[in-house]
């Protein structure tokens, strides 16, 4: 039996932004780990199920995956998460996931998110700047997700990183209980003195949050906000999953846990 590779994501509803991002993913993992069997896990049992019935594809759980697995025996397994940050989500489903299992599986690895450390802050910011293309003049500001009950430290560390730099990047959250959030950009940007804007996700997939959110029509989107602000505003609608550079930082997390 071959090792397996669990890449384990939330989920992600809309079949083409599906295949474009997490799926390509898995295509990356599977092209280059040719040994290993790589198999996809969702931990959102809501998803699961709708991608069930919309369109008959059955995705286990990580806890189901794990569970068979470790039945057939399986000798050796690594969970390779999506997620960005060890934030709520990461902690309660994937880390939980991975030590209720850790005496069932001979060889059994859990590796860390994209910002696992502050030496993984100089590789996103870099991968970003290589896929977005950002003018001269023109301030890059990153929307994230945010955490909904405890701080996420990942955004401020991103922060500091870029600012130590001298990098134009400002970024924010969109969850309201978490920081640096939409006026701190904001406060941030008028201290530029620059106008121009390129807004662009810190997130892996461009779904609701980036349709709607950050880049919709209507008045609370952060497009809106920013042009309220008088700013010029340049969209990158893409998920960080689209980027080929991005998507390499998955398969280094990979082969560092092997």
């Amino acid at each position: 039996m071959k090792p397996v590779i669990i890449f384990t994501s939330f989920g992600v509803a809309d079949k083409e932004v599906r295949e474009r991002t997490l799926g390509s993913i898995v295509l990356d993992l599977r092209a280059k780990f040719k040994d290993w069997d790589v198999i996809e896990a969702y931990t959102s049992s809501f998803l699961r199920k709708k991608i069930a019935k919309d369109e008959g594809i059955t995705i286990p759980s990580l806890d189901e995956a794990l569970e068979k697995l470790a039945q057939d025996g399986c000798p050796r397994v690594l969970i390779l998460p999506s997620h960005l940050t060890p934030g709520e989500e990461y902690e309660k489903k994937v880390r939980a996931a991975y030590e209720a299992y850790k005496g069932r599986i001979a060889r059994f690895t859990l590796a860390g998110p994209v910002f696992e450390s502050p030496a993984d802050d100089a590789k996103v910011l870099t991968s970003l700047f290589l896929d977005l293309h950002v003018r001269p003049r023109e301030e890059l500001v990153l929307m994230g997700h945010g955490s909904p009950h405890q701080h996420n430290p990942v955004y401020d560390r991103l922060q500091q990183h870029s600012d130590r730099e001298d990098l134009p990047v400002h970024v924010g959250v969109l969850e309201p209980s978490d920081r640096p959030n939409f006026d701190d950009v904001v406060a941030r940007l008028e201290k530029t003195g620059h106008k121009d804007v390129l807004l662009a996700p810190l997130l892996l997939t461009g779904g609701t949050h980036v349709q709607d959110d950050m880049a919709g029509d209507g008045p609370d989107s952060w497009k809106s906000r920013l042009e309220a602000a008088g700013y010029n505003v340049r969209v990158s609608l893409y998920g960080l999953g689209e980027y080929p550079a991005f998507r390499a930082l998955y398969l280094e997390k990979a082969e560092a846990a092997m």
